[in-house]
């Protein structure tokens, strides 16, 4: 029997960000993890055993980030969309999208929404101007009202490709936020919004700490007269803070915790929240029976060898090292890139955990490697604004007390962007990081003579970067020549098998030094 002391409470379990990660293995590997949905269906029974009235959501990027989620996209799967198979046996009432929930485009969005019983909360995105969710009210067994507001980062046409978003419109955030907050707080006891964005400053000192683009802002939401609690997502992080008089919370990613908030309403209204850790929750085996099929569909083509490597494995040892040095793996995408595009120059980023490949390279291996679902694209740009994307670049190094060479903190917090480190093919030229910011570009040859400012060139690079991902614009100025519109793992994984043995033409055409 629920005590009484619970009567007049209500748990809201939040996830964010879970990127795919329904079963709790690592797909590299087929090791356990210690996060996953499986795991969280554990944790909402026991919850829901011990309080009156739970309600369960999740706050966007969903169906992108495992090889479970990229092979039902690419494969055409007409079985239930597996992420709409565990939130419906998960019981999640409400949603929001993420910017990673638009990677596959509108047909694959479109199945999902449709196959997921969560109502869609998310009210600033449109298409073809009918919004794709709404604001709503829940009302609680004891009768007190919550009023809950969806929306998600307006930031999105920077990074997707332009035929993915055809239709859609998205409106300005807080702008949103404000109006739905006039509309609904006088006829609710509690205001509760979920924002797939992150925070734009430091939540104690409200000092900023990234430029303002507008692609996170929490604190300004945050500042909006009205509002409980507010849900953040997108950068990954583990908040509990109080700004401007709002709770706002924020877990990290790939389901490796939830937030539970609590809002007692037995007296005046009382909020609270905590991150609580999936690894501390056993495996229920019911959420891997239900995808079962999908599973193993997944795990034949993982295990598929695409074709072997002349020489040497491409494994990733040490992350850091792969970037100052230049790992051969990069020459390689670079390689792809250059020769499917004939562009005379490539760039290319490691993502944040790369694994690398075996000699006989599986597409477990390229999976695990290529993990984002970007497409390749040329640009026409100046010599001059080539050199400002490699000083761009080199922001991502600096030199620490002891005056090594390192990775600039911005790149890991608030949130991990190793992926916004290009490394270039076609070109060489040399960085000193002891000079200043924006002045470490050394040199940088084409053919043997310097790259001239005025001259165009043709450039390779994914969509992500072609669109000004990672600040980047003078890209995103520089004209589109070519857009494939293929996606690169399938780029990469017809050049393995069509060159066989695949030969690796490393160049080691990058000097970092202090």
């Amino acid at each position: 029997m629920v005590s009484v002391i619970k009567m007049k409470k209500t748990i809201l379990c939040v996830t964010t960000d879970i990127h795919g990660v329904i079963r709790s293995i690592n797909y590299g590997n087929n090791q356990i993890i210690s996060g996953g949905l499986a795991r969280y269906a554990s944790a909402l029974k026991k919850i829901r055993s011990e309080y009156p009235h739970v309600v369960a959501m999740d706050n966007g990027d969903t169906i992108q980030g495992t090889p479970l989620m990229t092979y039902f996209h690419q494969s055409k799967m007409t079985k239930t969309h597996p992420m709409a198979t565990a939130f419906n046996e998960l019981k999640i009432e409400f949603m929001n999208l993420g910017n990673h929930d638009f990677n596959y485009g509108p047909h694959v969005l479109a199945k999902y929404l449709q196959e997921t019983k969560a109502f869609n909360l998310t009210s600033n995105i449109l298409y073809q101007n009918s919004p794709l969710g709404s604001s709503t009210m829940v009302t609680t067994p004891y009768g007190k009202r919550i009023g809950l507001i969806g929306v998600t980062t307006d930031y999105i046409p920077h990074w997707e490709r332009a035929d993915y978003i055809e239709g859609f419109r998205f409106d300005d955030v807080v702008k949103t936020v404000k109006e739905h907050v006039q509309y609904l707080r006088s006829q609710v006891d509690a205001l509760v919004v979920l924002y797939h964005g992150g925070l734009e400053c430091d939540p104690q000192t409200l000092v900023s700490t990234e430029r303002f683009t507008g692609e996170n802002v929490g604190c300004q939401i945050a500042a909006i007269d009205g509002i409980d609690v507010l849900i953040t997502g997108h950068q990954h992080r583990q908040i509990i803070e109080h700004i401007s008089g709002t709770l706002v919370t924020q877990c990290t990613f790939n389901a490796q915790e939830f937030v539970q908030i609590e809002l007692d309403f037995e007296e005046t209204l009382k909020v609270s929240a905590s991150r609580v850790a999936l690894a501390d929750f056993p495996i229920d085996p019911t959420m891997d029976e239900l995808i079962a099929d999908v599973e193993e569909e997944t795990q034949r083509w993982l295990d598929q060898t695409l074709g072997t490597l002349e020489g040497p494995s491409l494994l990733i040892e040490d992350g850091f090292a792969a970037r100052r040095y230049k790992h051969p793996l990069v020459s390689f995408i670079n390689q792809v890139m250059l020769e499917t595009t004939s562009a005379q120059i490539s760039a290319t980023s490691l993502f944040n955990d790369p694994k690398g490949f075996n000699p006989h390279i599986t597409m477990r291996d390229l999976v695990s490697t290529y993990v984002y679902p970007n497409t390749l694209v040329v640009k026409k740009m100046t010599g001059r604004n080539i050199k400002a994307m490699i000083e761009q670049s080199a922001n991502y190094f600096m030199l620490n007390e002891k005056g090594e060479i390192t990775v600039n903190p911005e790149y890991v917090y608030p949130k991990m962007q190793h992926f916004n480190y290009d490394m270039f093919d076609g070109i060489e030229y040399s960085l000193n990081i002891s000079n200043p910011v924006g002045k470490r570009l050394v040199d940088c040859l084409y053919q043997g003579h310097p790259l001239e400012d005025e001259t165009l060139y043709s450039v390779a690079m994914n969509n992500y970067r072609a669109s000004g991902g990672g600040d980047f614009v003078m890209v995103a100025e520089s004209e589109t020549i070519f857009d494939s519109q293929r996606d690169m793992v399938e780029i990469i994984a017809e050049y393995i098998m069509k060159h066989q043995p695949t030969r690796i033409k490393h160049s080691d055409n990058i000097l970092i030094f202090k």
